[in-house]
């Protein structure tokens, strides 16, 4: 409960959100100096977090610490893990569509084309949101499963786990279903902004997969000149935030043993970075 009330208040746009109503009830209290500072610094993080630049600062340094993989310099995988299926089975159950993309939705097509680019390597999806809705066969799982086959990969190099609701969880429940292969070159998968906490995880249950990040949402270089669209800033604030939160989480609590882990892969194509 107390976790769930932090990552709300410590979410940007509800504080901005927060800050303004704070400045209503000011109001109708006739707080007005309060009142003024409450709504000042609420607009001004709407504006500054919504349409600049100034959103990128928290995702930035996250999507950059693990460059891709250079495809021309790196060993066939044994096996590959996809975390967080990308797509709404449920959507495209009931509206007939072949796919339907939601937020991290790179890597669906990225899955595919790699299981046919190395035709040996075993495929291991992950995600899931704790509970039990919603059920077979319409989990964003199930759905990259179906994807998968019809993309002619064989049913027997996918294993599934759906069960996993954190990071910590799909890193545990993934390793698991590794199992003795865990000696082998495993590439892992999952969008760029999610992989610090993610290799940490990993590392600290002794698993050393290769990162292979998707869905940069954020390339250098900076650019003040910038503007975004409203909900599109402050989504990509939000986004860093929650990552940002969630490093400082696990490190806290001992899921990891590093605040920012970065990287030790060899194969990683170096040029994407800060300038």
């Amino acid at each position: 409960m107390l976790k769930t009330l932090v990552d709300f208040v410590t979410t940007p746009s509800t504080l901005f959100l927060l800050l303004v109503l704070m400045a209503l009830v000011a109001i109708t209290l006739r707080w007005r100096r309060s009142a003024m500072s409450c709504l000042g610094l609420g607009i001004l993080g709407f504006v500054t977090f919504g349409f600049t630049s100034m959103s990128e600062v928290l995702i930035a340094p996250l999507v950059t610490r693990f460059p891709p993989v250079d495809l021309t310099n790196t060993d066939p995988p044994f096996g590959i893990i996809v975390l967080g299926a990308g797509l709404n089975e449920v959507h495209a159950n009931h509206t007939g569509a072949l796919i339907e993309l939601e937020d991290g939705g790179e890597t669906v097509p990225t899955a595919a084309l790699l299981a046919q680019r190395f035709p040996d390597a075993q495929i291991i999806l992950s995600g899931g949101s704790g509970t039990n809705f919603p059920p077979a066969p319409l989990r964003g799982v199930d759905g990259m499963r179906r994807v998968l086959l019809a993309f002619g990969i064989k049913p027997d190099r996918i294993l599934i786990d759906a069960a996993s609701a954190t990071t910590d969880a799909r890193a545990r429940n993934t390793l698991a279903l590794v199992g003795e292969n865990s000696n082998q070159v495993w590439w892992v998968m999952t969008p760029a902004h999610r992989m610090p906490r993610l290799m940490g995880s990993y590392r600290k249950l002794g698993f050393e997969p290769v990162p292979y990040p998707v869905d940069f949402k954020w390339i250098p270089p900076f650019d003040f000149r910038y503007f975004y669209h409203f909900s599109d800033g402050l989504r990509l604030t939000d986004a860093g935030a929650h990552e940002w939160r969630g490093l400082l989480f696990y490190y806290l609590t001992g899921k990891t043993d590093t605040l920012f882990p970065g990287p030790l892969n060899p194969y990683a194509h170096q040029e994407v970075g800060w300038r």
